[in-house]
């Protein structure tokens, strides 16, 4: 069980934006304003593929990743440190800031830098803009970040790398007991609409700010199972 967050400021999650908000409002709001949390969803061995992702990139030219991606050098940045934004005011007393960890990032040729995610998945264009208002955070709170968090400024490039398992080519053998799997990688760029983000935040705080909890999603199944079993 989360700590609850009865007043504002409310603490956003990036993550919590898909797979919270947009999932289904009330169960967003129990665990945002009550602390019920809802189990979670991904196996752990995300958070590993996740881990290697970083490790194998950072340092490396992006062209030695795919040739689609803004050239630059992937950095390690602000690594595992929190990101926090400053408060954002949205109206009628309410406030909230963007508080995560970012995935991976980039310095551009041009100088400025890039935020990613790494995805181990097959995706289209259409489901990579899904994660727009998660990439969009963790710009946010780089770029307009409290008083002694992780900065980089200006960030031009938000977008999604996808490492999708290639069914046609087979494992190779590494040692006596390890295999490596072929991966196909695919480049999604985000379009940075930072207005949209902004009046989306507004849009988030003020369901959170309000003393109703909100209808459930019908096709919840979190939903289903506090009505079945409370």
């Amino acid at each position: 069980m989360a700590k609850p967050q009865k007043n504002p400021p409310y603490k956003l999650s990036p993550s919590k934006f898909l797979f919270g908000y947009e999932r289904c409002q009330r169960c967003f709001y129990l665990d945002i304003r009550h602390g019920l949390t809802s189990p979670g969803t991904f196996p752990s061995i995300f958070s590993k593929y996740d881990i290697i992702h970083k490790q194998s990139t950072t340092g490396l030219r992006t062209e030695d990743i795919s040739p689609d991606i803004p050239k630059g050098i992937f950095i390690k940045g602000p690594g595992d440190k929190f990101l926090e934004s400053r408060d954002i005011d949205c109206g009628d007393g309410n406030t909230s800031y963007i508080s995560g960890k970012g995935d991976a990032f980039i310095e551009l040729d041009d100088g400025s830098y890039a935020v990613i995610d790494f995805k181990t998945t097959a995706m289209s264009s259409d489901k990579a803009k899904d994660y727009s208002s998660q990439l969009h955070a963790y710009k946010y709170a780089l770029e307009y970040n409290r008083d002694g968090k992780p900065h980089l400024s200006p960030i031009t490039k938000l977008g999604i790398i996808v490492f999708e398992p290639d069914i046609k080519e087979k494992m190779t053998k590494k040692n006596e007991s390890a295999f490596g799997i072929i991966h196909k990688t695919q480049w999604f760029e985000i379009p940075i609409n930072e207005d949209k983000f902004i009046q989306y935040v507004k849009e988030v705080t003020t369901v959170l700010g309000s003393d109703n909890i909100p209808n459930s999603t019908s096709s919840c199944p979190f939903c289903e199972y506090r009505k079945e079993n409370l």
